[in-house]
């Protein structure tokens, strides 16, 4: 057993004792014991009134600190929507009524479907990215980009997903971030199982690009690529020659990697070179990022971290994206002012004191199949909120 899964089951037990004392202790109240939908909203409501007070306190003097705030989440989930709706099933086949047993159960069927189902629905999305500095005659890349594996231990989502991206074929993969997640008491799961999801991919001919994120510490990270064959940039740059030389418009990728904005990220050392037949990238883990290469004339910048915000509301988006962008940039293929940004809505999930959970937005793998003959975008960006 995981050192998450122990966390989590004591989480799990934790929000169970809540919800059996909310429901024993409302259903002593007079009000509240013959009208049954009545109740159940109280019980929602006084489940979540101290979660959210406690949630603005924490925000309120700290932050960056998220463990709090995430032993909140998984409080309210294991609680919200598992323990309550299952006692209010029992309740609802006592007493027959089925309208308040449709609701138990539907509730109780979102939960477990973000618990259980969602979080292995993998995706593959195949993207094409025209592109200015490249001739419209030049041939494709194959770049399949990938983020926030954030591993707690070895699973089959991971191994399918290293069987579906080496059966894209791609010429180059590039990883923005976060691989293993905790709790570190014992980071052994998390680092064996990072280690085995990067050396089941088959090296394509261009390599394998990573860079720092925040979910691990840099030796956690040191311990992850040791004698594995990646390329790491953290503040650095690598420049990959795509064709062979005296190729008429040879193509070139400089990419330059960066480090995290809370761990000495820096683009002083950025110099793009307006060169003809050379595409400058950044790899980076935020796309928070894309504000400091506006004006650096970077052609792409590919970045995870938001998770596409795990949970996804219909008609809305994700309501939390870790991110200071507008939701819109929570995933996919961007415009911002002149720079194309890519978000990767990451193969995993928050470890630590947070909850697995996905819904309506699975783990997914983007392949980006670069073009030339394209223009630079010349909208605004949007301000910095």
């Amino acid at each position: 057993m995981t050192p998450y899964l122990q966390l989590h089951l004591l989480l799990a037990a934790l929000s169970a004792g809540v919800a059996l004392a909310l429901e024993f202790g409302l259903g002593r109240v007079g009000a509240l014991r013959e009208h049954p939908w009545r109740r159940l909203l109280a019980s929602y409501v006084a489940l979540a009134l101290p979660l959210f007070a406690w949630v603005l306190a924490v925000r309120r003097f700290d932050h960056s600190h998220s463990t709090f705030q995430f032993i909140s989440v998984a409080v309210g989930y294991y609680a919200g929507v598992l323990a309550l709706p299952a006692l209010t099933l029992v309740r609802a086949a006592r007493a027959r009524q089925s309208s308040l047993a449709g609701a138990g159960a539907a509730v109780l069927g979102v939960g477990l479907w973000a618990l259980l189902v969602e979080p292995d629905r993998l995706v593959s999305v195949e993207r094409e990215v025209r592109l200015a500095p490249w001739s419209a005659a030049a041939p494709p890349l194959r770049v399949v980009h990938i983020s926030d594996l954030q591993t707690v231990g070895a699973c089959e989502r991971e191994r399918e997903a290293a069987r579906r991206i080496n059966a894209l074929e791609p010429e180059l993969i590039v990883f923005s971030g976060d691989y293993a997640a905790g709790p570190f008491r014992d980071p052994e799961p998390a680092i064996a199982a990072a280690r085995q999801f990067i050396g089941e991919l088959r090296r394509p001919r261009l390599g394998i690009v990573c860079v720092p994120g925040h979910a691990e510490s840099e030796r956690v990270r040191e311990r992850i690529f040791a004698g594995i064959d990646v390329v790491y940039l953290a503040n650095r740059e690598v420049e990959l020659e795509l064709d062979p030389p005296g190729t008429p418009d040879a193509r070139r990728l400089r990419i330059f990697g960066t480090r995290t904005l809370h761990e000495g990220f820096s683009v002083e050392s950025l110099a793009p070179r307006a060169e003809p037949g050379l595409l400058n990238v950044v790899l980076a883990h935020e796309p928070d990022v894309a504000w400091d290469l506006l004006d650096k004339q970077i052609d792409l910048l590919l970045c995870g971290h938001t998770h596409g915000g795990q949970l996804v509301v219909p008609f809305f988006g994700a309501p939390m994206t870790l991110s200071c962008l507008p939701r819109r940039f929570a995933r996919g293929l961007h415009e911002f002012g002149a720079l194309l940004v890519n978000v990767n809505p990451g193969l995993g999930m928050e470890g630590n004191f947070a909850p697995r959970i996905r819904l309506f937005c699975p783990p997914q793998i983007d392949l980006l199949v670069l073009r030339g003959g394209g223009v630079r975008p010349t909208g605004a960006a949007p301000e910095r909120s």
